[in-house]
């Protein structure tokens, strides 16, 4: 089929619905759609052109449509342009408004109940001290230097351990040699602030495992009066649905990744989101909404989703209670 009113129509629709890519490639895997087919783009409607022409070659315009119909089901647009996909129509007809038949009434119902509503399928509301303690918890995100001159971060909790990456910190030779930086960030006016130097003491505590990809170490000195303590405590991660990281990316000034955040996946071992990173990233906390420590970040590209053998654009990290247990045995405390 060649390209038509009724795609550029849903071209549109689409861009504005879903303007960012990762949502994007969420959607294109819930479709049914073969993503290493697909050229995804930053703009978009551009972005959502080359899904379109995909879905199209295949004949997957309906899975499409019907996939984003699940987080918006009430959506006019949406309703008609499944119908119109059904019936084999070319275009959508009054775009910009609902049909106007007995299931799409024109005029809005302005009762009390439907005033004000939950826009997307999941509520965005938070309490305003869901800021706060963000602010708190940030305070004991670090960078790491190392003395090759390479850059991660990781965070402190009790009793002076700092937690970061194995591929961060691999060796007790590596921490011994590495430094911390904490309030190593920007005021409101963009101006640096004069970060915190702490050395590691490997000596006095270092645990590490290559195969999760953590390692916990001591810090010389005492740094938890003054800059906190994330705790490590067990989880039900099965039940967290977005998750917030706070990070140093490419090793710059530290920063928050509050947009997008759905979780992808979770099991025992890992936990796979689209919340954004960039290297320097690694070891870096991963919250849920209420600030509870989910995971500690490790990676992110084309990861395959445990248990299958399919690969997903996301990023990931190692289920924190894993973590937890390895603290509880290690003896550091």
């Amino acid at each position: 089929m060649a390209w038509n009113e009724k795609l550029t129509a849903l071209n549109y629709v689409l861009a504005n619905l879903y303007p960012f890519r990762d949502e994007s490639i969420r959607l294109v895997n819930d479709a049914g759609l073969r993503p290493a087919f697909i050229t995804f783009d930053n703009k978009a409607i551009d972005n959502w052109h080359n899904i379109l022409d995909e879905a199209d070659k295949t004949d997957h315009v309906l899975n499409l449509i019907q996939a984003v119909r699940r987080d918006y089901p009430d959506n006019p647009v949406l309703i008609q342009a499944e119908r119109a996909e059904k019936d084999h129509l070319p275009s959508l007809t009054n775009l910009s408004a609902p049909v106007l038949d007995s299931e799409l009434p024109w005029k809005a119902d302005l009762s009390g109940d439907n005033i004000e509503k939950i826009m997307g399928k999941q509520s965005t509301l938070l309490p305003i001290s869901f800021l706060e303690t963000g602010l708190q918890r940030a305070r004991s995100v670090a960078r790491v230097q190392l003395q090759t001159g390479g850059l991660g971060s990781g965070f402190l909790t009790v009793e002076n351990l700092f937690v970061t990456n194995h591929h961060v910190l691999g060796t007790a030779e590596q921490a011994a040699a590495a430094t911390l930086q904490f309030n190593y960030q920007q005021t409101p006016a963009g101006l640096d602030l004069e970060p915190v130097t702490f050395e590691l003491k490997p000596s006095e505590g270092f645990v590490t495992s290559k195969t999760d990809d953590w390692t916990l170490v001591r810090v010389s000195g005492d740094p938890n009066p003054e800059w906190g303590a994330i705790n490590i405590e067990p989880i039900d991660v099965s039940q967290v649905q977005r998750v917030n990281i706070i990070q140093h990316p490419s090793g710059g000034p530290k920063q928050i990744a509050l947009y997008h955040n759905v979780v992808a996946f979770a099991d025992d071992r890992r936990v796979q989101y689209l919340t954004d990173t960039l290297p320097g990233s690694s070891g870096s906390p991963v919250f849920d909404d209420r600030w509870r420590l989910v995971a500690l970040h490790h990676s992110g590209g084309w990861i395959v989703q445990p248990g299958t053998k399919h690969s997903f654009f996301r990023n990931e990290g190692i289920n924190v209670n894993l973590i937890e247990r390895a603290l509880a045995s290690s003896g550091l405390l």
